[in-house]
């Protein structure tokens, strides 16, 4: 597992502008990268076309192996960039601008972060051919899937008819999660919608609980982690429920990603998140920070985006 934290270099300026990244685009705890130089890789999607007839064999007898045959798609990495300035007067007014300049290079990097969280759900390289694509528009269209035509509601209350249908909405979420070859290790959902599912799944006895390295809960459902798509700077919420879904328009999406190094889902590098000191320019110290990026989806069924969840009938 290679998180971003672990690929980057460890210089103080990178220090800081990851400290300000992962403050607004948390995904980064999830995401695995893997680094290879230049500005693109080859990326295998399949060994073969179809999968072995037979894998059995006869005592002695000699395997028949078929040369593989694998698809490949070129995967050229965006590049994420920021500078951070502070001005050398400040050492005039008996102030530091050197500790202005590293406060400004972690400033900088909370609002990059706010971007980058919301691309990895909403990126469109065809709208703007600086950026990746984001699960919207990385997922195949094959594994696009309607929970129902007209959509599903997780309801909140404790009559008969309410605790059945959240049973209902519990096991199309984990049936979800088994859509995923391996099974998902994380879901991604509208913030509300990961609050009422979180309730009702303690009520169902779907809930459990783990920590991370650093004693933060970590909450799942089933075995696959639960997290919110967050928000926006303005505090829009990522996957808001603006979709339209039958008969109705107040329904949103849940994706099912099973994250992997250098497989299923993943996140392509050169050397993570880097700073530079890039000097005096006029009166102005400068910090560079640059990363560059893509997502890269070697197993098509590692991403699947569930449609048609709502909080509220229509």
């Amino acid at each position: 597992m290679a998180l971003l934290t672990a690929i980057s270099p460890s210089d103080p300026i990178s220090r800081l502008a990851l400290e300000g990244l992962y403050a607004t685009a948390p995904i980064l705890n999830d995401i695995e990268f893997y680094a290879k130089p230049g500005s693109s890789d080859s990326v295998k999607i399949a060994r073969e076309g179809t999968a072995q007839a037979s894998i059995f064999r006869s005592l002695n007898e000699n395997n028949s192996p078929t040369p593989p045959t694998p698809t490949e798609t070129p995967m050229a990495k965006r590049i994420v960039s920021f500078d951070a300035q502070a001005d050398v007067t400040l050492e005039d007014r008996n102030e530091d601008p050197e500790t202005e300049l590293a406060y400004q290079t972690r400033l900088e990097a909370m609002e990059a972060g706010w971007t980058l969280q919301e691309k990895i759900f909403e990126g469109d390289n065809g709208a703007n051919g600086e950026e990746f694509d984001g699960y919207r528009n990385l997922v195949s269209a094959t594994w696009v899937l309607p929970v129902a035509t007209n959509g599903i509601v997780v309801p909140v209350g404790n009559s008969d008819d309410v605790v059945s249908a959240q049973q209902a909405a519990i096991e199309e979420l984990v049936k979800l999660g088994e859509r995923v070859r391996g099974g998902a290790t994380h879901y991604y959902m509208p913030p509300f919608l990961r609050i009422r599912f979180l309730t009702i799944s303690k009520n169902l006895g779907y809930y459990r609980q783990s920590k991370d390295e650093v004693g933060n809960v970590i909450d799942l459902i089933g075995n696959t982690i639960v997290r919110s798509a967050g928000y926006k700077k303005d505090g829009t919420a990522l996957l808001p429920f603006t979709e339209t879904c039958g008969a109705s328009t107040n329904c949103s999406s849940i994706f099912a990603v099973r994250w992997g190094e250098r497989v299923d889902l993943s996140a392509l590098t050169s050397v993570g998140c880097k700073g530079r000191f890039a000097g005096q320019s006029g009166n102005l110290l400068t910090n560079n920070v640059n990363m560059d990026m893509t997502l890269v989806l070697q197993n098509p069924t590692a991403l699947v985006q569930s449609t048609g969840w709502r909080l509220v009938a229509a």
